[in-house]
């Protein structure tokens, strides 16, 4: 089959931005002062993120003769992006970025790019040439650049519906260059050609109002009323489909992404099919405003025409995952590489993202969460055992295959969380083996943290891990694991030390040994008005299919069992005969014992 490979076209410029962003009131803004000098464009953003990913890309353009233009072009060449096109006497655009104004600055109407003469293009060639199972991507920056841009941008989709090669359009309307309306006469003509055509809230409710299909909507609503305009459009356009990039702040600027697309079928009275990641959202803090929608572009197509994702969902997830990671460094262009990314998608797979602020350098995915990300995963996470019911715990001291097996097992029981304890024989394996062969739903973590082992909090979180039991206190272990958003479950006996704990951050607590407490203990303790109202408790050690009840009827939030419930021939190498009785107990009552606990669990915690 032949290899994937990206073409696409437009304007690269020289970002300029001042290295010092709050400079002293004293000092004028009018006077020099030192900046950073990089390369940017939209288009050639996509083309660098997907060369990162492995794709051979070709950006076509025009650049100068001179210094500047051997800027862009040596760019080009250390990112291994194809240029192709002239070069000509004359300037290369430039844009400064002013973060006092938050606003960006454009010099570009004299450009090589915008005087360039489009016969000089031959798109035939240009997109088939070397170009392996070419992909074309424009924007809606080009057409309204200049005239010989604009027609550049045409010849090129001409040339690619001639040769059946698919295309998309990252809308990107930019007030600057032109109206809505002016760019929106260039493109209606090739809409129906579009594989995708991105937007952002803005332009969905322009071309809501100047295509007079489809209804406003706020910029809070949901994403089932965006979707129905967006697919009013799609049915006007007939294009494959219409995506929307979604954002939101909290006041610490910690961004929350996700987006959306829209599919039908050709004809007005096509059934609406929509996709989403509003379910499992990316949490950020970006470090740099450019580049973001590129990568979101480039990510997407990545999923579509290079390597296929499993779902509608993941690939927006990838989309979504490249915007945020690139916007983790400084500067338009992605530096995010195809291990980095496939990484990504699996730490987080079916769940939400709270991505790092710290450089990636070392190599660790992910390293320390911001705190809003941090204590945001944990609450989750709480939600999580709280609905999951009970917790099935893995001494595994035999082959890890054979826990991992009883895992799936379980889980097709409808169980949803499970911790490996730390004295497992290679719990490493255990742990990751279980989150690579389990549902995303089902929740991970460890147990038998001790004052040794508080240290491996990161590499658990690294496995799949998002809570950790200890049967003590352990030095440092909240605060460990709430630098990297685990949910920290220390043990505790009496009312004075759960609400020490409480006081501590432990947002829920292991009551162990419960054995030697009851249900009505826990009753007792969590009637006291302040202690109910705060206190999550997990009742672990002598919790058994038939006390459980009376456990949940006492207020626990989540009941831990180990062999009561996973039965114990985990406990032991196969072959031995302590594992034959054991797996012979299993098959003849341990089975129906837990299918029976699970079908309770699910009649009193139903899913949502």
């Amino acid at each position: 089959m032949e290899e994937a490979s990206l073409v696409t076209m437009g304007e690269a410029m020289l970002r300029l931005q001042p290295i010092d962003a709050s400079p002293p009131p004293s000092a004028s803004r009018h006077l020099p002062q030192p900046f950073l000098r990089s390369v940017g464009g939209d288009e050639l953003n996509v083309a660098v993120a997907l060369s990162l990913l492995g794709v051979p890309a070709r950006w076509v353009s025009a650049l100068p003769h001179g210094p500047l233009g051997d800027v862009v072009a040596e760019s080009c060449a250390y990112h291994r992006v194809e240029f192709a096109g002239p070069r000509a006497d004359g300037e290369v655009g430039v844009y400064t970025v002013l973060p006092e104004q938050k606003a960006v600055h454009y010099q570009r109407r004299h450009s090589v790019w915008a005087a360039h003469e489009p016969a000089a293009l031959v798109w035939p060639q240009l997109l088939r040439e070397g170009t392996g199972r070419a992909w074309l991507h424009v924007t809606g920056i080009t057409p309204l650049i200049s005239e010989p841009s604009r027609q550049s941008w045409c010849n090129a989709l001409e040339a690619a519906a001639k040769a059946s090669i698919p295309t998309s359009l990252d809308l990107n309307h930019r007030k600057q260059l032109g109206s809505l309306a002016e760019l929106w006469a260039v493109v209606a003509p090739y809409a129906a050609m579009f594989e995708v055509i991105i937007l952002s809230h803005e332009q969905l409710n322009g071309l809501v109002e100047l295509c007079g299909r489809g209804a406003l909507v706020p910029a809070d609503a949901d994403d089932a009323a965006c979707a129905r305009s967006m697919a009013e459009l799609q049915r006007g356009w007939r294009c494959k489909r219409v995506a929307l990039c979604r954002k939101r702040r909290d006041e610490a600027g910690v961004q929350r992404r996700w987006s959306l697309f829209t599919s039908a079928q050709e004809g007005e009275d096509a059934a609406l099919s929509f996709h989403s990641t509003h379910d499992i959202p990316l949490w950020h803090l970006p470090k740099d405003e450019c580049g973001g929608g590129s990568a979101w572009a480039a990510g997407f197509i990545h999923a579509l025409h290079v390597k296929p994702a499993g779902s509608p969902v993941e690939a927006l997830r990838r989309a979504d995952l490249l915007a945020a990671l690139c916007q983790e460094t400084a500067g338009d262009f992605s530096s995010v590489s195809g291990e980095q990314l496939a990484r990504a998608e699996r730490a987080f797979a079916g769940k939400e993202a709270w991505l790092p602020g710290a450089a990636k350098e070392s190599g660790a995915f992910p390293p320390l969460m911001e705190p809003h990300a941090a204590a945001a995963a944990i609450a989750q996470t709480v939600r999580g055992l709280q609905a999951s019911g009970v917790l099935a715990i893995f001494r595994a001291k035999g082959e890890p295959e054979v826990a991992i097996a009883r895992g799936v097992e379980l889980a097709a029981m409808g169980c949803r969380a499970m911790e490996v304890t730390l004295d497992s024989n290679d719990w490493k394996a255990v742990l990751s083996g279980l989150r690579k062969a389990l549902p995303a739903d089902v929740m991970l973590g460890v147990g038998t943290v001790m004052d040794d082992t508080v240290s491996q909090i990161g590499l658990i979180k690294s496995l799949g891990g998002t809570f950790a039991l200890s049967p003590i206190d352990p030095k440092g272990f909240i605060e460990e694991c709430q630098r990297h958003g685990i949910l920290a479950i220390s043990s505790a006996f009496t009312p004075n030390e759960c609400w020490d704990l409480h006081r501590r951050g432990c947002r829920m607590i292991k009551l162990f040994h419960a054995g030697l407490s009851s249900p009505a203990i826990l009753k007792s303790i969590l009637d006291v008005g302040p202690l109910g109202q705060n206190l999550n408790i997990l009742p672990s050690g002598g919790v058994s299919p038939a006390n459980a009840a009376q456990w949940w009827d006492a207020g626990a939030a989540c009941v831990g069992m180990g062999s009561n419930l996973v039965g114990k021939d985990i406990g032991y190498a196969r072959g031995t005969p302590e594992y034959e009785q054991a797996l012979s107990d299993w098959k003849g009552k341990g089975r129906a014992v837990a299918e029976q606990l699970c079908a309770e669990v699910a009649s009193r915690f139903p899913r949502k």
